[in-house]
């Protein structure tokens, strides 16, 4: 694992984050800096998404799809620059986690039912439906939200601004 920025951490397991939030509150936006930044700093990472709304990654008519649909429980497409596997029944995101090799940080978006990972809620002003999880499960609020305003609905824990990927960055690998 590289750790150029961060020896501490060498020689362990990736360390696994999870944000949870509502639609609209920034998850992806932010998890695209937090990767981008761990990159530039040459920290191997791999991103889990949960989409509840299904997903199809093929197309009618090629030849993936084609195996599919001919009853093909996992088809890998395979190039020079991307190998994608299409399993065809879902997996626990515990088993996701286990097929993740060489990667130093695994961020996770959604699967909001599962605690068992360190917990970050997104969360903006703008979204009527507040902030995601329950307070208790949680190791950081990331909004725009300040601190008075947190108090006043019942979360005392550490908070970030939207923008401070630095600082998040340092919070979640010093946990």
């Amino acid at each position: 694992m590289i750790w150029d920025k961060y020896p501490e951490r060498n020689n362990v397991k990736p360390k696994i984050f999870r944000f949870i939030g509502y639609s609209g509150s920034g998850k992806t936006t932010l998890i695209e800096k937090i990767v981008k930044k761990l990159s530039n700093d040459g920290i191997k990472v791999a991103t889990i998404k949960h989409d509840v709304h299904g997903l199809d990654i093929d197309k009618p008519g090629k030849d993936s799809y084609r195996y599919s649909e001919a009853g093909a429980k996992i088809s890998v497409v395979s190039s020079p620059e991307i190998v994608v596997y299409k399993i065809h029944n879902e997996l626990s995101l515990e088993e996701i986690i286990s097929n993740i090799k060489d990667v130093d940080i695994i961020i996770i978006e959604g699967y909001s039912s599962d605690s068992n990972y360190i917990t970050f809620s997104v969360a903006r002003k703008d979204n009527i439906k507040g902030i995601k999880g329950n307070f208790d499960n949680l190791n950081g609020v990331i909004s725009d939200y300040n601190k008075d305003e947190l108090l006043k609905i019942g979360f005392n824990g550490k908070h970030f601004n939207l923008n401070d990927i630095d600082g998040i960055i340092s919070f979640m690998l010093n946990l």
